[in-house]
């Protein structure tokens, strides 16, 4: 028969068997907040986060490096907020971070639940890595998907402040920026870092597409990258299309067709007009470039006083390899005002979709880590 042991805690003594195992430290490993109504909280091992043979695009090893030499000089917690799409490299990059975290010695702790006591239970915790994955899902804000209208984000403002007693790093993801409560955003003192994701351009397309599928047509591998100016793809669709160009003899105007990742829906797309002056002219337009046949589009690009009035038909638009967009104009009307027509018009105008960037994602840093 196994011999009991007794452990006392808060006036509680509890028996366990000689299973039972004590640490002075905080374990090394990855692990799962769990809640029982009977038991309370606790942490259970789960396998760890890790990226295996993944090649990562976008140069977010850097980013990654950034956040551990921030954290390794400031004297309190560090937030990390991941924002941006579905399917773009937020739960990729919250798989690297907990790598790194491993390597440096730090546990990591994942909350997948709401429970009320968890902040608590947080707080009570040494030194390691807190990843909260889709964070606005799991813990509502009120605005919407709550029928009392309670924001349970807001329980966590005292330990984001980052001022508890143990220094860890707090890591979210969040898919919809609007359902984030007002009091995480801009607050660079709970939250530090604010990485934004973008999707992937098009020479990036291109190289996940070599990587995955080296036998591929290199025409083909052009048609998707040409594809991806006009929609977004993220590396959801990108996985799909590599499964099927492995096929022989693929066609990607016949994947597309098939695949669910084609939108006719209008998308946002950054528009500039360049005078000869060097002045530019920007604004941000809603357009279907995925219109057929002669069906022309006309936009408006206000600047002060005056406007340009630019009709297109969109299989004119000509694809720059810089990732831009052409804008061959038909008719091109720029008037002020008064109605009378300026001698000066644009040299060039071009579209770039938006959200789209080669980089992946920016990186927004205030000084407010300082060398010491």
């Amino acid at each position: 028969m196994l011999a009991p042991t007794y452990i006392e805690t808060g006036g509680h003594v509890r028996v366990y068997d000689d299973a039972v195992r004590t640490h002075e430290a905080f374990p090394l490993g990855t692990y799962r907040v769990g809640f029982s109504p009977k038991e309370g909280f606790s942490l259970i091992r789960i396998e760890d986060l890790t990226i295996g043979a993944e090649r990562v695009y976008g140069g977010r090893d850097k980013k990654v490096a950034k956040i551990f030499q921030s954290y390794a000089r400031s004297e309190r917690s560090l937030g990390v907020m991941l924002s941006g799409d579905k399917g773009i490299g937020k739960s990729l990059f919250l798989r690297m971070v907990a790598e790194e975290a491993r390597e440096q010695g730090l546990p990591v702790v994942v909350v997948t639940a709401d429970d009320d006591g968890v902040v608590d239970f947080l707080d009570s915790l040494d030194e390691c890595l807190i990843i909260f994955d889709e964070f606005e899902k799991i813990f509502p804000a009120g605005r919407r998907g709550t029928a009392d209208g309670l924001n349970r984000q807001n329980q966590f403002l005292s330990l984001f402040d980052g001022l508890s007693s143990a220094k860890r790093i707090y890591c979210l993801s969040v898919n919809d920026m609007s359902d984030v409560s007002t009091y995480l955003v801009s607050r660079p003192g709970r939250f530090h870092y604010h990485l934004r994701f973008d999707y992937p351009g098009p020479d990036e397309v291109r190289q996940y597409l070599v990587d995955q599928v080296p036998g591929a047509d290199p025409e083909e591998i052009e048609n998707v990258a040409l594809f991806s100016r006009r929609a977004r793809l993220n590396y959801d669709h990108l996985r799909a299309i590599a499964f099927e160009l492995r096929q022989p003899d693929s066609l990607f105007s016949e994947i597309v067709d098939d695949l669910n990742i084609r939108t006719i829906e209008p998308s946002t797309y950054r528009i500039e007009a360049r005078f000869p002056d060097g002045k530019v002219w920007s604004d941000e337009v809603e357009l279907n470039l995925f219109e057929r046949g002669d069906v022309g589009r006309t936009f408006e690009l206000r600047n002060s006083t005056r406007s340009i009035f630019a009709s297109f038909v969109p299989r004119d638009l000509i694809f720059e390899p810089d990732g831009s967009i052409f804008v061959p104009i038909d008719r091109l009307d720029l008037l002020g005002d008064d109605d009378e027509e300026p001698e000066i018009y644009p040299t060039s105008v071009r579209l770039t979709l938006v959200g789209q960037s080669a980089d992946g994602f920016d990186l927004w840093r205030p000084a407010e880590i300082r060398s010491r």
